[in-house]
């Protein structure tokens, strides 16, 4: 078990290796860049991770995972109110902020499987679990009413990840979350046309 010490050393090497990921690809990122970058000694770096790159490499994308989905929360796990999904789209706008990020699971998952073996799968695993989430906001939004008994919440979750994956890569190729902000619109937008006709007005006399 590491000591807190041993902890933040093996927390800096992961978030020095994550930017290196992020800027030069998991090809060009080798050990000598990441000792450079955190400051750490060859006997260090092996220390906490033995098996080399590939082992901090498949680090870092567990990492950054973990990290996608807890800075969501606790939106995330509530997402049953067509408030809470406007809630979430503001969210997500401020966590993809230029200048805040980068994403090295991105650039992790554009190299061949043979460069890092499992990241893919880690990678799989990730956007399923964030599927699941939406799923599960959805369903509650159909058991209460606020979706229409025929709404397919399996297909309107993959819609809108897939408007945040593709906004998000966007937005940091050009600097800016206007992309990720008219995806999530146009996703929510969407969504709402799921929702059950309104009731007429009571008649008056």
């Amino acid at each position: 078990m590491l000591t807190k010490k041993g902890a933040a050393t093996k927390a800096r090497i992961i978030a020095g290796a994550a930017q290196l990921v992020a800027v030069k690809g998991a090809a060009e990122t080798c050990l000598d860049d990441i000792r450079a970058a955190t400051g750490t000694s060859k006997s260090q770096l092996f220390h906490y991770f033995p098996e080399g790159k590939t082992q901090l490499l498949l680090a870092v994308a567990e990492d950054y995972s973990q990290r996608v989905l807890e800075e969501q929360r606790p939106l995330l796990d509530r997402l049953d109110s067509w408030e809470a999904w406007e809630q979430w789209q503001e969210l997500m706008l401020r966590l993809h902020a230029p200048g805040d990020g980068y994403c090295p699971l991105t650039a992790l998952s554009r190299q061949s499987p043979q460069t890092v073996p499992g990241v893919r799968e880690l990678i799989a695993d990730h956007l399923e679990r964030w599927h699941a989430a939406l799923t599960k906001g959805l369903t509650a939004m159909r058991t209460d009413g606020l979706l229409r008994e025929d709404a397919d919440v399996d297909e309107l979750a993959t819609a809108v990840l897939a408007a945040v994956q593709g906004g998000a890569l966007m937005g940091q190729i050009t600097g800016s979350t206007a992309p990720l902000r008219t995806a999530l619109t146009v996703s929510l937008d969407h969504l709402r046309t799921w929702a059950p006709p309104a009731p007429p007005p009571s008649a008056t006399r």
